[in-house]
């Protein structure tokens, strides 16, 4: 059985973070994608610590399996390479702020002319469309303008940086999701069309339970007091006596009593949805309890009783975790002359469709010659377009 996006080609004007992991999930499931890179920097997520053998770990993270066409589009040769590329082409994925690509002679309106069938995503900050459409930003900021940050942290008011960049790669699947969508009203229509995603929009969709409280109730949430933040002692985070730290989601009754049992704590059975005078009373019992024994021995026992409550795992732990191990998160790949490391694996398991796990991501301009090649450019017309700046072979 074949990948099911074998056979489609995608060109893929993203870089960092959010359009390369888009790109990638496309990859994985069976597209061609060609990076279309300048020559002067081309994919800035290339020189991100840390490094293996000179290729960055996070870049390959997210650009396995890719092509590299290096061009200079400023110039009229290296928009004609791209003019004859658009026609072979399924998918067109850009990450540059509104103005750029008509910029270039690559916005949708002209490129639709050349093929009527091209999905045309257009993943930026903040959308084609508003007064921010022009402003730019990264993860932090987006979550910082889309409430994120407002509900995340302690109560004393400090917003928490999230560990993850969680808007730029919630975006990424958002986009996937939308080509992916797009390719199946293509089917229905024989035509391609524009998608307009925006990394705000997508931060700001994330907002749904916060959102929910504030306009049926017209209270603000606050950091460290919202539903899922730590308000109530059956969501919550307790230190254990090593340091370590558990995350308890004893939402249902049934799990709150077992816990209470687990603790040798049953008088806090009734106690689940305590007021407000009560629940720093529980909280504080709580706490004292969870700081009697270690966080793996609490594992052990909360495990035992089938609870919703885990050790909060570092990244060391991560990496040996029997259930990553069993979903094939990380698998091993080879990566052609460099290493076998591991990579992160599609998210998702099919039962009929295939999935890859690509192990090389290319050098800048790598594939050019050969893109060129195939799109009939003889080696003296190659030659000449390299002396004179407009491609760069890798």
């Amino acid at each position: 059985m074949p990948a099911p996006l074998e056979g489609l080609l995608v060109l893929d004007f993203t870089r960092l973070l959010p359009g390369p992991f888009a790109t990638q999930l496309l990859c994985n499931l069976g597209a061609d994608v060609i990076k279309i890179e300048d020559l002067g920097f081309g994919d800035y997520m290339r020189t991100v610590p840390p490094s293996v053998q000179g290729v960055s770990y996070a870049y390959l993270m997210v650009n396995r399996g890719k092509r590299s066409l290096s061009v200079d589009l400023k110039t009229k040769e290296g928009r004609e390479i791209l003019y004859k590329l658009v026609p072979k082409a399924d998918i067109l994925m850009e990450q540059f702020r509104p103005h750029v690509m008509k910029e270039l002679g690559m916005d949708y309106p002209t490129l639709v002319k050349r093929n009527r069938k091209l999905i045309y995503c257009s993943f930026s900050g903040y959308g084609q469309t508003g007064p921010a459409k022009d402003v730019p930003g990264h993860d932090i900021t987006f979550e910082a303008h889309a409430g994120i940050l407002g509900v995340s942290g302690d109560p004393d008011g400090r917003p928490a940086i999230p560990g993850v960049p969680m808007a730029d790669l919630a975006s990424g699947f958002n986009a996937a999701m939308c080509v992916l969508a797009a390719l199946r009203t293509r089917d229905q229509t024989g035509k391609g069309e524009f998608i307009d995603v925006s990394i705000f929009d997508t931060a700001v969709s994330l907002m749904v339970l916060n959102l929910a409280r504030y306009l049926a109730t017209g209270e603000e949430p606050v950091a460290g007091e919202t539903l899922l933040t730590g308000t109530f002692p059956f969501y919550n985070l307790y230190e254990a006596a090593d340091g370590g730290w558990l995350a308890v989601a004893v939402v249902e009754p049934k799990f709150w009593e077992a816990m209470c049992d687990v603790l040798e704590l049953p008088e806090l059975k009734d106690a689940q949805f305590a007021d407000e005078r009560e629940k720093a009373r529980v909280v504080t019992i709580l706490r004292s309890r969870f700081r009697s024994k270690g966080k793996a021995e609490w594992e052990a026992l909360f495990a035992k009783a089938n609870l919703p409550i885990v050790g909060v795992k570092t990244v060391a732990e991560l990496v040996k975790d029997p259930q990553v191990r069993a979903r094939e998160l990380l698998p091993v790949v080879d990566v052609p002359g460099l290493w076998k490391m591991p990579v992160i694996g599609h998210p998702a398991k099919h039962s009929v469709s295939k999935t890859r796990n690509p192990a090389r991501a290319p050098a800048k301009g790598e594939d050019t010659e050969a893109i060129l090649r195939s799109l009939g450019y003889t080696s003296k017309q190659i030659g000449a377009l390299a002396r004179k700046g407009i491609i760069a072979r890798g």
